[in-house]
């Protein structure tokens, strides 16, 4: 299973040589097919870093790998003028897609090997930061051919970290409420007052082990219910900060479009007219930009969100 981990992920055939005019620089050609979602770069091309983590990730190492890459994207992007070398380039933008792209952690209550601590949250957000200012640095560099193709590259990227995240969490919500169907909800302050150990470990027939193995699931399963709370407020947070980005993401990446654009946030996980009008109204409302969207149907239930008001 680790080893094909980023099977999932598209292939990019790219010889992915920066393009520069000025300077030193020898001008190489970037092929691209259709901008896939994944760079299938050789690995010998790769800084000691990108290596290092796509073999973490290969491994199927998610904690490690999350840990170990925040240090790495929270290092300068450019350099005192601004820019960055094709090596850097090609580095920041496998790393940063690649963390985007990499897997969830396992969030189940009964995975007593794992304690549950979120860190991929923070480790994501900053590859999506990053990526973004990537995109702005390649499409205002006028010595750097292909722009177009990197900023829509970065965008897509962008999209995906959106869309991956929106739908983790709705996950995470339903395995949340889940639990308080069966136990109870959760205390804010502490949650594993309401849902003891004993009772969940009976309620899920769990295997019998020895008392310390016995006290050790005990102790990394209380820590893994406050951590879940923990773990739904930042959803939450991340998703209610993202959803005008969101948008304008969409928008840029299909202007004039609306089938696709549509298609696109419903991938997002707002399936519904009613989804879409909620979402719409708030992030972009009825202004010009996005009336566009607004299909027969949406325009009904837009009608009855206002008579509802």
């Amino acid at each position: 299973m680790a080893a094909n981990i980023l099977s999932g992920m598209v292939p990019l055939s790219l010889s992915f040589f920066l393009l520069f005019s000025l300077g030193s620089r020898a001008e190489e050609a970037a092929v691209y097919d259709d901008l896939p979602s994944f760079m299938d770069i050789r690995i010998e091309r790769l800084s000691g870093d990108a290596g290092h983590l796509k073999g973490l990730l290969d491994q199927g190492k998610l904690g490690d790998f999350y840990q170990q890459a925040l240090p790495v994207l929270n290092r300068e992007l450019f350099d005192e003028d601004g820019g960055m070398t094709p090596e850097e380039l090609e580095n920041a933008l496998f790393i940063n897609n690649m963390v985007v792209k990499a897997p969830y952690q396992d969030y189940r209550l009964d995975n007593f090997s794992t304690w549950i601590n979120g860190s991929e949250l923070e480790t994501k957000f900053k590859a999506y930061t990053n990526l973004s200012k990537i995109q702005t640095y390649v499409r205002e560099n006028k010595r750097l051919r292909q722009g177009k193709e990197l900023a829509r590259f970065c965008l897509e990227a962008e999209f995906e970290y959106i869309r991956r995240m929106m739908l983790q969490g709705a996950a995470v919500y339903r395995y949340i409420a889940g639990l308080e169907a069966e136990h109870g909800k959760f205390h804010p302050v502490r949650p594993v007052d309401t849902l003891p150990y004993w009772r969940y470990r009976e309620t899920k027939n769990l295997a019998a082990c020895g008392a310390e193995e016995e006290r050790r699931r005990k102790a990394l399963y209380e820590r893994n219910v406050d951590e879940l709370v923990r773990l739904r407020q930042s959803f939450r947070w991340y998703i209610e900060n993202r959803e005008r980005g969101l948008l304008t993401i969409v928008l840029k990446l299909h202007p004039g479009n609306r089938g696709r654009a549509l298609e696109r946030l419903r991938e997002c996980g707002y399936k519904t007219d009613r989804e879409l009008v909620e979402f719409l109204e708030r992030t972009g409302g009825m202004r010009k930009r996005v009336q566009f969207l607004y299909s027969p149907g949406m325009l009904r239930e837009h009608r009855k969100l206002g008579k509802e008001d």
